[in-house]
């Protein structure tokens, strides 16, 4: 009896398991540092990143970001900080396109609306996996499937990986 039940859970579980039956939702995640030049041409700043965002099967995304710029400092002194709730992923082959949410900043006088992108290059991520700086709009952050690589040009990550996983091809 014990048997028949396992083996009836056992079947339950890859009906109703997305992964288990072959459904391959995208799903992107990645942490590490990029450099972008300063404007005036003298030095540079050294970004740090961390994001993770899924597809569900219901076919929401949920994740999160967070960008610590610390040689940029905020409200109070503080190192810039912005996190971010993810609510769009767009992955075609090796490149996701996100849209956000600003959930804690210590720069208020940014959009609430955040864009951003990543490509994945493959092991290891240092010196080849690419980000976007952060983008800033009053669009809608669920239309991050609008986004292309020229509206937000990505830089390489100096550590770190990327990671992107189950989308379309180009």
């Amino acid at each position: 009896m014990l048997a028949k039940a396992l083996v009836c859970l056992s079947i339950c579980i890859l009906v109703y398991n997305p992964q288990a039956a072959g459904q391959n939702l995208p799903s992107a995640n990645g942490h590490g540092t990029y450099t972008v030049e300063n404007a005036d041409g003298r030095g540079s700043q050294r970004r740090q990143f961390s994001f993770s965002a899924r597809q569900t099967a219901d076919g929401t995304v949920k994740g999160n970001a967070v960008l610590v710029n610390p040689e940029f400092n905020g409200e109070k002194g503080q190192h810039y900080m912005l996190q971010i709730e993810i609510v769009c992923m767009n992955v075609e082959g090796n490149t996701a396109f996100f849209g956000g949410t600003t959930r804690r900043t210590n720069d208020p006088t940014l959009s609430r609306n955040v864009f951003f992108i990543v490509q994945d290059f493959g092991e290891p991520g240092r010196g080849s996996d690419r980000i976007s700086e952060v983008g800033f709009s009053p669009n809608d952050p669920t239309e991050c499937a609008d986004l292309t690589l020229d509206v937000l040009p990505t830089r390489v990550i100096e550590s770190g990986n990327i990671s992107v996983r189950g989308g379309t091809s180009r």
